[in-house]
This record gives C-alpha cells, structure tokens and sequence, in this order.
C-alpha cells in the first residue's frame, strides 16, 4: 500500500513539474499573431523595407497610460510581403506585452545587418530579420485580447485592451544620408475611434466613468 502511494505521489509531482515547466513553454511556442480581420484589434501601416547596406525600418510602440487603458497591452506585429529568416509565422512577427508608460521597439533588418542585430534584444527591443536582398511589405499589428470591448473597472473607471489605446510610431531609415521618411499607422491612439457608433450601449463613453472604448487621445 504504502509502495502505491508513493508511486502516485511521484506521479503527481511529475504532473506538477508538467504544469508548471513545460505547458507554459508549449503555449509561447504557439502564440501567433491571430488571423483576424476584425479592425476593432488591427493596427496597419501600408509600408515598410529592409535594404541591405541602404536602410532598415524601425517601429516604437508606446503606452501612454490613457485613462481608458488597462496597465498591459498584449501585442503582435508581423510584417507582410518580406522573405524573413526563418521564413514562418514566428520569424516575421514580434509578440509582447507592454506595460503602461514603457516603449517597445522593433527592427525590421536584413539578416547581415553590422548593427542591427541580437546584440541589441532585450525584453523591450524586438528583432524581426529578413533574407539578404532587398525586402518590400507592410505592417500589421493585433491585439492579443480577443474582446476589445471587454473592460475592466478601476475606482469607477472602465479600462480597455486593445491596440487603440497604445501610440505607433515609425520610420524607414535611409542609413547612407542618417535620414527617412515616416510611417503611417492607422487603427492607433492617434486617429482610432473604432466601432464607437456600432452600439452605444458597449462602445459609448459614460459621463465621470470612461471615454468610451478606443476612444484614443482625440
């Protein structure tokens, strides 16, 4: 008897080890940048390169800490159109969580890039690296929470996930000349009211409560 529970004693702790080691692993390994169309959780810029010995592209994503923002955003960017290494979902995309009042940053840069390159990873600098010849795509970016109506009420005040609340900035850095030209995005902080006359009753803010979901700074 006593030979019986201990081997399910030990069952159980290798269960344990399971859950707690292993399965959070299997999940990262997994998480993709969802295939939604849905542009209450999309952020899109119609332009991006990757030059070998011309330019590359940076992109910072910041959290503002609007009112109407829960304190972390879960993100994930993809560029579009580019040959990227390894050329699959993982190697195009980058995916974070960002925290109120932090900046993430992404590097969109070939391969053999003297500068650009894992010397400068970090838990808030991401590396997406394309194949060695000239690269042309764009930009796409989606909230990882699923619900972007979905909120969360802190001392009276309903707080949103979604892409929406965070501020995308962008260049395409011309490395010869130290200039660039601008990115656009479209669905951010800057200019998204997105689905605000879908249903009142869900997106439409409420007087001393919220500015209403992805209401942004405007």
């Amino acid at each position: 008897m006593n030979a019986k529970t201990e081997k399910l004693n030990w069952l159980d702790f290798l269960r344990s080890l399971f859950i707690i080691f292993l399965l959070p692993q299997i999940a990262h390994s997994q998480v993709i940048v969802p295939e939604t169309v849905s542009k209450s959780r999309v952020v899109i810029s119609p332009y991006a390169q990757a030059v070998p010995n011309d330019s590359y592209t940076f992109i910072s994503v910041s959290h503002p800490s609007l009112d109407s923002a829960q304190t972390q955003i879960g993100v994930g960017l993809e560029v579009i159109g580019m040959t990227t290494v390894p050329d699959n979902a993982a190697g195009r995309a980058a995916i974070f969580t960002i925290d109120a009042g932090t900046t993430h940053r992404i590097f969109v840069a070939n391969l053999s890039h003297s500068t650009v390159n894992s010397s400068i990873e970090s838990s808030t600098t991401h590396l997406i690296l394309t194949a060695d010849s000239a690269q042309f795509g764009n930009v796409r970016a989606v909230g990882i929470h699923e619900d972007p109506a979905n909120s969360v009420v802190v001392n009276n005040v309903r707080k949103f996930n979604n892409l929406s609340q965070l501020d995308f900035w962008g260049v395409v850095f011309i490395e010869s000349s130290g200039t660039g030209f601008s990115m656009e995005f479209i669905g951010d902080a800057h200019d998204s009211t997105i689905g605000r006359n879908y249903d009142s009753s869900i997106m439409d803010g409420t007087t001393g409560v919220s500015t209403g979901i992805t209401r942004g700074i405007n």
